[in-house]
């Protein structure tokens, strides 16, 4: 068995002349990816690596749920891919994770990050919300094993309900 935990990036700021990929995380934002983090540092497995889309408010989100989760921020994976990714790219990306690493968190954007959980899991959630995190055991020993309807859906947390 292994876990993959889907989190989407915590709230942007869009108050500024900034370009997409460089907009900071809005007051909201900094104030649900602490409360996420804690959430999974005091519900979920520790994950053994954490992957984020490496735009500034994505990058930030990891940053805090790594403090959080007690993951050095220094081993933080970003992969240029994340950003804006699809389906088939999040599949390529998964494939290639070392076996060894049981618990596996990517922190990225929609609509991907809600299209894969709905792929894997085969449930039909309408949308993760920022900062929202869909949880899921999948059935399988080696990461290039993952394949559509594998996983179930184990938590779905939303900011707002914490």
């Amino acid at each position: 068995m292994k876990l993959l935990t889907l989190i989407r990036h915590a709230k942007s700021d869009h108050d500024n002349d900034l370009s997409d990929f460089d907009r900071p995380l809005s007051e909201r934002g900094k104030t649900d990816a602490p409360k996420i983090g804690d959430y999974i540092a005091n519900n979920l497995t520790k994950p053994d690596l954490i992957i984020s889309s490496p735009s500034v408010r994505t990058a930030t989100t990891a940053e805090i749920i790594a403090k959080k989760t007690g993951y050095p921020a220094d081993k933080i994976h970003y992969i240029d891919e994340l950003y804006l990714c699809s389906v088939p790219e999040y599949f390529e990306i998964i494939i290639k994770q070392n076996p060894k690493n049981h618990h596996i968190c990517i922190i990225s954007h929609n609509p991907g990050t809600t299209a894969l959980a709905n792929l894997l899991t085969n449930e039909d959630i309408d949308n993760i919300p920022t900062c929202g995190v869909a949880h899921i055991e999948l059935d399988l020993f080696k990461w290039d094993d993952i394949e559509p309807g594998i996983g179930k859906l184990k938590q779905f947390i939303v900011p707002k309900k914490l």
